[in-house]
């Protein structure tokens, strides 16, 4: 077979996605992916093509990313230790930095050891695949994240899945499911999508009566839920624990990187079965120093969690109060929904015009009747800026038909 054939075969792949983008990317002011936004160091803004454009799709919860203190911090670790690591942790790549900031993990979370890995992805692939097997079963959630479904694929393990935020169903699942081997439930603590927080309590007392361990994905809860921005335990005034803790540092954590964190014994499991971690080189220093310091100000800092949950509930109050879909939001992640993937296009455009990024989610990622904007509110974002953002929101929702004009 020529090459010029074998390449045919690959052909339908790459027409099928530039038509889908051909489709919902039409003009040249319709385009939303790939977009190179230029961020302001002080401020929520930024600038794309020369305009200066108000960010609310953004991850960084804790508006640190600009953070004189966390650019130092990455800035020392350089100095220190150089541009990169020196290979996998389990032969030269490990430092004393990366001890210092697993341990600073563990410390926050209330556990005895942590670790890190070169992203929240690889986190939960490489945790979940190396936790279950083949003769294991392992229950998601419907609206688990696409590295923990990823995870369960690659472990050879059976997959159960359950309704969302439906501890009931877990409890017929897990009665339902085949005797012996690990039982594993995994759920994501803020869902990235919807913004809504997953039943701790009903799902600790299920896991418990059904011989199950609990895992939970902390990626959009860390600086976000809980009075100090501790997480799910913390949201549920720390009455019930899980076995498992997963997250990212590349989120309300401006770095960029994942960690587990957990017992001592399971970590130096994983440090040599999580394959993700045994065989990719370690974080970069300055990603290292970064999400070790941006933690430090987490501690001292806990009003930046306030004013993301203040100001999170009065644009989510503005924009339901006039009309507009939020499903079961109750973080600093809103959905607005706009309905078909067409419509989340032209919302996201019309957004874009008043001055306002809001970045459209559509199929797969969500069903085609629920493409929406998703909104994150974070502490970089001042109470003005919400106004605007909300009047730029409702004008442009206006304009598109989604609520009364």
């Amino acid at each position: 077979m020529s090459a010029s054939a074998a390449w045919r075969r690959l052909e339908p792949k790459l027409a099928a996605i530039a038509l889908r983008l051909g489709q919902l990317e039409s003009e040249p002011d319709r385009r939303n992916s790939f977009m190179p936004y230029t961020p302001e160091r002080e401020s929520p803004y930024v600038d794309l093509h020369g305009e200066r454009l108000l960010m609310m799709s953004g991850y960084s919860y804790l508006g640190l990313s600009g953070d004189e203190r966390v650019v130092a911090a990455a800035q020392s670790a350089v100095d220190t230790y150089g541009t990169g690591a020196h290979g996998v942790r389990a032969l030269a790549g490990s430092t004393p930095l990366h001890e210092e900031l697993e341990a600073e993990v563990a410390k926050f979370l209330d556990r005895e050891t942590a670790l890190v890995f070169g992203s929240g992805y690889a986190a939960n692939v490489g945790t979940v695949a190396a936790l279950v097997g083949p003769g294991d079963t392992v229950f998601i959630d419907k609206y688990d994240h696409a590295s923990i479904v990823d995870g369960c694929q690659l472990s050879g393990a059976t997959v159960t899945r359950f309704r969302h935020n439906d501890a009931d169903h877990l409890d017929r699942r897990l009665s339902d499911a085949a005797p012996g081997g690990v039982r594993l439930v995994i759920v994501d603590s803020v869902y990235s999508m919807d913004g809504d927080i997953a039943p701790l309590p009903e799902l600790r007392e299920v896991c418990d009566r059904h011989e199950a361990l609990l895992m939970v994905d902390e990626a959009h809860a860390i600086g976000v839920i809980g009075a100090t921005g501790r997480g799910i335990e913390e949201h549920f005034d720390f009455k019930v624990k899980v076995d498992i803790k997963v997250g990212t540092l590349s989120k309300g954590i401006p770095s960029t990187g994942g960690w587990v964190a957990c017992t001592p014994e399971l970590a130096l499991f994983l440090k040599y079965n999580a394959r993700p971690f045994l065989f990719s080189a370690a974080l970069p220093p300055a990603q290292a120093g970064a999400a070790l310091e941006s933690l430090r100000i987490l501690d001292r800092e806990p009003e930046r969690v306030t004013h993301i949950q203040r100001e999170s509930a009065r644009l989510r109050k503005i924009v339901t109060d006039a009309g507009m879909r939020t499903l079961d939001s109750e973080t600093a992640v809103i959905p607005l929904v706009a309905g078909s993937d067409e419509l989340a296009y032209d919302y996201a455009t019309a957004c874009r015009k008043a001055g306002v990024v809001g970045l459209p989610v559509v199929s797969p990622a969500v069903p085609n009747t629920l493409a929406r904007l998703r909104i994150a509110v974070t502490a970089r974002h001042s109470a003005e800026d919400i106004d605007v953002a909300a009047d730029a929101f409702l004008t442009a929702a206006r304009q598109c038909g989604l609520i009364p004009g």
